[in-house]
């Protein structure tokens, strides 16, 4: 059954769950992964470290006090609003911070908050108060509070932002001044016919890529040009070597065909030759 806290507070109100003894009840799953407060290992140190201590001989160093606490295990859908209102009455503190839930931590969704108390006396009032404490969301699920010392004590510091000096000084800038001049001179020549807008406009335009070269455009333009003055080059020779192999084996089969009509000159005045001894010969 609910208290009448819940009733009172509507959804997202936290009900204290409280046993015999006054203190809040927690589910064993809670209690099974519950980490330790530091506070805890605190009261149990002396006395475990108590005989110890003595025999070492060494001046033991001052622990600084620890006065931030941490608020885990809140439901995600709790605000921050909500969460100072069921806090009240909140001891005197300089520093609360509420985070909500991270939606890429599903299925595990909780809350957080941290506070620096002033007096670490209300610590542990703060402690017995909420530590074990249920909230409940707006859909009934209980979420039982955890209370333990903040693993990082220091607090964040509120930067005071520096003026900027050139605020309300773009009067007085030279750049802005120029441009106001220019804007002026061109709202005064609104009756301008058509054929000097463009001349101006052409104007601009080459004075516009007369400004683009630089040292470093002309030398990418010049070493463009001199890959192409080499590629030119190159197929220059190319074409030449080409045009002499086409001359030489035209040279070779102009060789060719003069030693065959050598060749058949020869076979013909040969066979003449032997005609004529023949017929020399058959006359006789």
């Amino acid at each position: 059954m609910r208290s009448e806290e819940e009733g009172v507070g509507g959804p997202g109100a936290a009900v204290p769950g409280r046993g015999p003894s006054g203190r809040e009840k927690q589910s064993a799953g809670e209690v099974r992964f519950r980490r330790e407060s530091p506070w805890r290992e605190a009261e149990a140190h002396p006395a475990s470290s108590s005989g110890g201590g003595a025999s070492m001989g060494k001046p033991r160093e001052e622990k600084t006090v620890l006065s931030k606490v941490v608020v885990r295990r809140l439901p995600p859908s709790l605000t921050e609003g909500q969460l100072e209102e069921q806090l009240r009455p909140l001891p005197a503190h300089d520093y609360f911070a509420f985070f909500a839930a991270d939606v890429s931590l599903y299925p595990h969704l909780y809350s957080r908050a941290y506070i620096n108390f002033r007096n670490p006396e209300d610590i542990l009032l703060f402690r017995d108060r909420f530590d074990g404490y249920i909230f409940i969301d707006s859909k009934g699920l209980e979420y039982p509070a955890v209370v333990e010392f903040a693993p990082f004590q220091k607090i964040a510091k509120k930067k005071l932002k520096k003026k900027d000096a050139k605020t309300g000084s773009i009067e007085d800038d030279p750049e802005y001044k120029k441009f106001l001049e220019t804007y002026c001179v061109e709202e005064e020549k609104p009756n301008a016919n058509p054929e000097t807008l463009l001349g101006d406009i052409e104007a601009k335009t080459r004075e516009l890529i007369a400004r683009r070269t630089t040292p470093l455009l002309e030398y990418i333009r010049n070493r463009k040009l001199e890959k192409q003055r080499i590629r030119e080059e190159k197929q220059e020779e190319r074409r030449r070597r080409e045009l002499e192999k086409k001359r030489l084996r035209e040279e070779e089969k102009r060789k060719k065909r003069e030693e065959e009509r050598c060749k058949r000159k020869e076979a013909d005045r040969e066979k003449r030759a032997a005609e004529r001894e023949v017929r020399i010969k058959v006359t006789e």
